[in-house]
């Protein structure tokens, strides 16, 4: 056994690894890219710089351990904030309110950690940056020198989308330009933040399925508005019509991801918004 490297990790393809988990992380070196949510196998490991994919917490999970042990800690400029204070993300869901426990998802519920290094002056020979944002702003893709892409959340399997036909989005239209820089990047494999390394040859009709769900979401929201629905009822039309399990955390992750594509297709000019009796109301023009 290699104690340089975390026990359970898997050899993709030359140097990267692949740490299962609840959330997929590589391995480079002593190079870790996101973390999964248990330090146990990084016990024995050296590792010397992680890079996050984006400010949720069940990709940094570990991360203040790490950087506790000597790691250089870097993340994209806009997500910075959220690894360093994860209640800025569980905030802006509730404008800036403070909400229970009870309606906040664990994905966001984390340790703080610093972040050292801003993505954007990222420069390591075991992986290069990739700008992939629209599940969070600042979302980025590592590719390693092996061909491997980590692509974080921002490409959802197709099987993945039987347990989350909705998945969390605050601009779906950068999720889709970011599905084609996916699809523009020369590589051999592709980790997604969830679900089964994917030779990238197999991985197309998972990309056109993620884009094709993007642009059906977009017209089901056109013909539920027609006659017109308040915001929350737009959010209710859409979570029913998507089969959402209906639970706080659930409901909270749909309000966002509604909310985004309302103003994508507000921007758009499909739809308009004014407000009616106190109420937002949206309606397809």
């Amino acid at each position: 056994m290699d104690n340089r490297i975390p026990f359970n990790a898997r050899r993709l393809v030359g140097d990267t690894y692949v740490v299962p988990g609840l959330t997929n992380a590589g391995f480079i070196k002593g190079l870790a890219i996101d973390t999964c949510e248990d330090e146990a196998p990084y016990a024995m490991a050296a590792v010397d710089r992680l890079g996050i994919t984006h400010g949720h917490a069940d990709h940094f999970s570990i991360a203040h351990v790490l950087r506790a042990s000597g790691a250089t800690v870097s993340a994209a400029r806009d997500d910075a904030s959220l690894v360093e204070n994860p209640d800025i993300n569980i905030r802006g869901m509730f404008s800036w309110a403070k909400p229970g426990d009870l309606l906040t998802t664990k994905l966001f519920r984390g340790v703080p950690c610093e972040v050292d290094e801003y993505l954007e002056d990222w420069d390591d020979p075991r992986a290069s940056t990739i700008p992939l944002p629209g599940h969070t702003m600042g979302h980025t893709g590592f590719l390693t020198a092996d061909g491997v892409l980590f692509t974080g959340d921002a490409l959802y399997l197709k099987e993945l989308w039987e347990r989350h036909p909705l998945p969390y989005a605050i601009d779906p239209e950068a999720v889709a330009t970011s599905l084609e820089r996916i699809r523009e990047t020369p590589c051999e494999w592709i980790v997604p933040g969830h679900g089964h390394p994917i030779e990238r040859t197999a991985a197309e009709d998972d990309i056109d399925f993620h884009l094709s769900q993007i642009r059906e979401i977009e017209a089901l929201l056109l013909d539920l508005l027609r006659p017109g629905l308040t915001t929350e009822g737009a959010i209710a039309a859409v979570s029913a019509a998507r089969g959402l399990t209906e639970n706080p955390a659930t409901y909270w992750l749909a309000v966002t991801t509604v909310k985004g594509f309302l103003g994508e297709l507000l921007n758009r000019e499909k739809i308009e918004f004014f407000v009616h009796e106190h109420a937002g109301w949206w309606k397809t023009l």
